[in-house]
């Protein structure tokens, strides 16, 4: 008994020595990054969350399976890579060279392509592989190579597959194949829209889509810039986009490009793209973490760890991103474009903010629930002014000199309307659309278009820059003159056309709306029908929109009750709308991003 108390005593003193001195270690562990060393430089690798593991193919030839909670390597496989060209290795491409879909892990080794099952981590199957870049469409893998003979170059398809174990080919007719076949293609398949995607990595890439129907090269667009400059490129389809030489592009339309970013795209989870030096939100191209350090190799699992490999070391390091970002709770408040706003207008009955961009002709469509953009319109060229009155939607168009006008509720177009000048602002109401002439002289029109008779006239008084807004309950049309030293306020009274100049004041912003029969002019809220007081209150900001509940300044969100402010901006608020329903959305600008805001303050 003694002497099993003794060595009770003695495994106890060994058990505080242990914690004496490993618990620093272990803290200052948890502190910092885990990592691991590797037995080689990694060419590719992929993340397994279902299971928990990455996948890892090494220059050395032997193919890794890391569990990714601990980093610790369970199984290592050996894979002939003698074969491959220097070409091959410089072009390998994170994403494309190892493929994981259904449980299975898809590898490349010499002479064939070697199929694994996740869950065993055993070999079940060889395709044969020409050595180029593959993908899987279906039960096939598909691999693209070309024949010489009879004095020229044919190329074609080769399917093999995976359940008849047997491989068939399709010839390529297209010509213009040529132009987009190498060595140094990437290639996704796109079952869902039946293409392939096809990127080639030179100093400009560029990229192609492939028709599988009848293998014709349908689209061909080259990525020029300094975003284009460097020597690979992922290729990465995730729903409706394609990530390609540094850049979010249209799925339906690669001409079509969402965002642009300062590298290549490594790796995409949910709402996160992982480039070489940063993590960004998908959807408003806001930074939301810098990466400790520039690296080729990324991922993100789906609890948003990040997983890199430093260049020339080797090791496997693993990193939480930040837990305290806002993007993660405030992503479905943002919206993202990659052109500046020039007008915003908010439908609380269909919960729609309309979006123009004068810059870029277009007018986004946004769904105000989930804040993704529904729609992408081009109304046509120069849009300036965008109203929404009777359940239509009226969209100036200085550039062709006409409305465009659609149906609020589902974007449908209804047609245009030829005006006598060039509409720079738009006001609705009464069966009329009033317009300001878009002149380059300071001095400018107010011409009036009578949707009845289908007449119009130009209303018989000059003014400086005119801006307009039509009150239905006094059948008025006020005017403000933007530019100017002094914000001068006018009512045209339409019942018999005559001008009357209400107040004057001291210049600044130019903002000019009305909501709920009060007019809102730089920074001044003004009664119009109160003609002993029609200043009603000055605000410390321009001012930006109005709703039932609140003011919107380019800084502050105020009580419209009681004036009281609210809550302060992030940054100034270039544009704004409100709806009665309490939403409000603010467009920022920070640096080159651009930010549609959603929020609902409490009252």
């Amino acid at each position: 008994m003694g002497t099993t108390f003794r060595k009770g005593c003695l495994f106890c003193l060994f058990l505080f020595i242990c914690l004496v001195h490993v618990s620093p270690s272990a803290k200052a562990e948890a502190a910092g990054p885990r990592t691991q060393q590797l037995p080689g430089r990694v060419l590719d690798w992929v993340m397994d969350d279902q299971n928990g593991y990455i996948y890892a193919l090494t220059e050395k030839g032997t193919l890794l399976f890391i569990e990714a909670g601990t980093l610790s390597i369970k199984k290592q496989e050996t894979v002939s890579l003698r074969a491959y060209s220097a070409l091959w290795r410089k072009y390998a491409q994170r994403s494309i060279t190892l493929l994981l879909r259904d449980g299975k892990l898809y590898v490349p080794s010499e002479t064939s392509i070697d199929v694994f099952d996740v869950k065993t981590k055993r070999l079940i199957q060889r395709a044969p592989y020409s050595g180029l870049p593959f993908g899987l469409l279906g039960n096939k893998i598909v691999t693209f190579g070309e024949r010489y003979g009879r004095g020229k170059t044919t190329y074609e398809m080769y399917m093999w597959d995976l359940a008849a174990k047997r491989q068939t080919s399709r010839l390529i007719a297209d010509p213009n194949f040529s132009a987009v076949f190498s060595a140094e293609n990437t290639l996704v398949f796109d079952e869902k829209r039946g293409l392939a995607f096809i990127g080639r990595n030179f100093a400009i890439p560029d990229l192609a889509v492939l028709r599988l129907s009848d293998l014709k090269v349908v689209k061909r667009v080259s990525y020029q810039g300094p975003r284009g400059s460097e020597p690979t490129h992922p290729l990465i389809v995730d729903g409706n986009d394609v990530f390609f030489a540094g850049r979010r592009i249209d799925a339906g339309n690669i001409n079509m490009v969402h965002d642009c970013y300062n590298g290549p795209v490594l790796d995409v989870q949910r709402t996160y793209v992982v480039t070489n030096e940063a993590v960004y939100d998908r959807y408003t191209s806001a930074k939301v973490s810098a990466l400790p350090f520039p690296t080729n190799y990324a991922l993100m699992d789906a609890k948003y760890n990040l997983y890199l490999i430093k260049e020339g070391e080797n090791r496997i390091y693993k990193y939480p991103l930040p837990a305290d970002e806002s993007y993660y709770v405030r992503s479905s408040h943002y919206a993202f474009t990659n052109v500046p706003i020039s007008r915003l207008a908010y439908d609380s009955s269909t919960g729609w903010l309309y979006v123009l961009s004068a810059e870029d002709s277009k007018l986004f469509v946004i769904r105000a629930s989930d804040m993704k953009i529904v729609k992408e319109i081009h109304p046509g060229p120069q849009p300036t002014d965008i109203e929404i009155d009777g359940g239509k939607v009226y969209v100036a168009l200085s550039g062709a000199t006409k409305v465009a006008i659609y149906d609020a509720k589902t974007m449908r177009f209804l047609g245009t309307v030829p005006l006598i000048a060039a509409p720079r602002t738009l006001a609705i109401g009464g069966g009329k659309i009033f317009f300001t002439d878009n002149s380059r002289t300071l001095m400018g029109a107010i011409a009036v278009y009578d949707m009845k008779t289908k007449k119009q006239w130009r209303i018989p008084k000059a003014f400086i820059n005119p801006m307009i807004v039509y009150d239905k309950k006094q059948n008025v049309l006020y005017v403000g003159q933007e530019g100017t030293s002094d914000h001068d306020l006018y009512a045209v009274r339409l019942s018999d056309w005559h001008v009357s100049e209400l107040l004057s004041l001291p210049g600044g912003d130019d903002a000019f709306f009305m909501n709920g029969g009060e007019i809102f002019y730089g920074t001044a809220r003004i009664h119009p029908a109160h003609s002993g007081a029609l200043v009603a209150a000055q605000f410390p900001e321009p001012l930006r929109a109005a709703s039932r509940q609140y003011i919107i300044t380019s800084r502050a969100i105020y009580n419209r009750a009681t004036g009281t402010k609210i809550a302060d901006l992030s940054s100034e608020a270039l544009l704004a709308a409100a709806g009665d329903d309490g939403m409000i959305f603010t467009y920022q600008k920070v640096v080159a991003n651009h930010y549609l805001i959603k929020q609902k303050p409490s009252r």
